[in-house]
């Protein structure tokens, strides 16, 4: 396990975890939370409204694994910006160094805490991980591995391309709102998410085009190890195609876009 120290100093480190209506996946998220190698973190869900079994789901998971203790917020504003941003500023006014996020239908793999710790400890203040897709929803098919891995791919790179602007100060990359971290201090230097919907903007995108304004890209990193695993929902349900072209400046209109 990684020491979670910065300069000798003992570094706070919250997991935020925005959710609405998700009683089929959170369990799983919660099962692979409470299975990381470093426990040394603060869990903390923020509920967006759900008006389905999900407070049940963390109720159910409470009970059964009291070893991993669970804060559980709400936000009434409706966007998984408007939920990250409530549960970032509570874990920062909390006393949280480093705050990471992922999300409700994912599954962190077990080093993810640990690897992403060690970024900071190593002076990175912005990390974001690789992601992938899940593997276990019963919809999954052999080609939407190799599909959705290479969109993936694509998309990890694509910022660099798509969205050069000045007073940059490195050249993009993507980090996913489902799996990333960053500094409090830098957070709310930047002024955090925007507290917005995923109908109307890309809150994770926001983030990364006011951080690459301020620090350097030796402070920023992805990191290929700290895997997280995505649900596969949103692109069996409205194509692939369409979500690269949706997150690429809303190139395609979408008339659902928080699939369920």
């Amino acid at each position: 396990m990684v020491p979670a120290e910065r300069e000798g100093v003992r570094v706070s480190f919250w997991v935020v975890v925005p959710l609405f209506n998700e009683e089929k996946l959170l369990r799983g998220t919660l099962d692979a939370l409470a299975a990381q190698s470093d426990q040394d973190f603060t869990l903390l869900l923020v509920d967006n409204g759900s008006t389905d079994g999900s407070r049940a789901v963390i109720d159910a998971f409470a009970a059964e694994r009291p070893e991993r203790p669970v804060l559980t917020i709400g936000e009434a504003q409706k966007g998984t910006g408007a939920a990250s941003d409530t549960g970032f500023r509570y874990a920062i006014a909390h006393g949280a160094a480093v705050v990471a996020r992922t999300d409700a239908d994912s599954l962190p793999d077990a080093r993810w805490v640990e690897l992403l710790k060690a970024d900071f400890c190593a002076g990175f203040r912005f990390v974001g991980g690789r992601v992938t897709p899940r593997t276990d929803e019963p919809e999954y098919r052999w080609y939407d591995g190799v599909i959705g891995a290479g969109l993936i791919r694509i998309l990890e790179r694509a910022p660099g391309i798509v969205y050069r602007r000045p007073g940059q100060r490195y050249r993009m990359f993507m980090i996913a709102g489902l799996n990333l971290a960053i500094d409090a201090a830098l957070y709310l230097e930047v002024g955090g998410f925007p507290r917005s919907s995923i109908d109307d903007t890309d809150e994770d995108l926001e983030l990364h085009l006011k951080v690459c304004r301020v620090i350097p890209g030796t402070q920023a990193r992805l990191n290929r190890r700290a895997i997280v695993r995505c649900s596969i929902r949103k692109g069996k349900a409205l194509g692939y195609l369409g979500i690269l072209l949706w997150y690429w400046g809303r190139k395609k209109g979408l008339e659902v876009v928080d699939v369920r």
